[in-house]
């Protein structure tokens, strides 16, 4: 089974730029956006192939050596996907 969340990330002035691109060559990143509000990137990461005892504690592990110790990352905020809807059109 696979799982996905979405990492929120705040950047430090003038950064965003740059860990938009090395956020984008991390292996679990599907896509990721610069974006106004609160944050300043949103990361969509999916893990496909999982043995039957990944933890939500080894996604933190990823997610904090992927994503958080980016040079320029502030702070990130983690959600997992719960449930995951396929084809357009859908609300």
């Amino acid at each position: 089974m696979a799982v996905a969340a979405y990492v929120l990330i705040r950047c430090r002035g003038g950064k965003e730029d740059r860990v938009l691109s090395t956020i984008r060559q991390k292996p679990h990143v599907k896509k990721a956006d610069l974006v106004f509000g609160d944050y300043d990137i949103i990361a969509y990461l999916e893990f496909d192939e999982l043995p039957s005892t990944f933890s939500v504690a080894e996604l933190n592990h990823i997610v904090t050596e992927e994503i958080r110790k980016v040079d320029g990352v502030s702070s990130t905020s983690t959600h997992i996907v719960t449930t995951k809807f396929s084809g357009e059109g859908r609300g």
